[in-house]
């Protein structure tokens, strides 16, 4: 990398502050930013300034200690689709195994 390249790699990562639980669940949000009434789509197109005081904000929010996964959240969704899902077609089966013997000793 040319020296002068990878000086402002040095500076862009090391200036750059912790991407903390509160900021992850924040980027899976689509939502508007609003900092020091400027709008702003994603983190990305704020300042390093405005994008230090947004992740305080957030870690105030949602402290590092706390694990927040929107992975989980939505692989929990999708476990309780299956169970209903298989739930239904359980009382599907049994209704129409009922229904059979109903009509098979009547």
């Amino acid at each position: 990398m040319p020296v002068s390249v990878r000086v402002a790699y040095d500076r862009a990562v090391h200036e750059t502050p912790a991407l903390h639980s509160g900021a992850r669940l924040a980027a899976k949000l689509k939502a508007t930013i609003i900092v020091n009434d400027t709008e702003f789509n994603h983190a990305g197109e704020m300042s390093v300034d405005d994008r230090h005081l947004y992740h305080e904000a957030l870690e105030a929010l949602f402290p590092p200690s706390i694990a927040v996964s929107v992975n989980e959240a939505e692989a929990r969704k999708s476990r309780h689709q299956k169970v209903l899902i298989i739930a239904l077609a359980v009382s599907v089966l049994a209704g129409a195994v009922y229904f059979w013997l109903h009509s098979f000793f009547s």
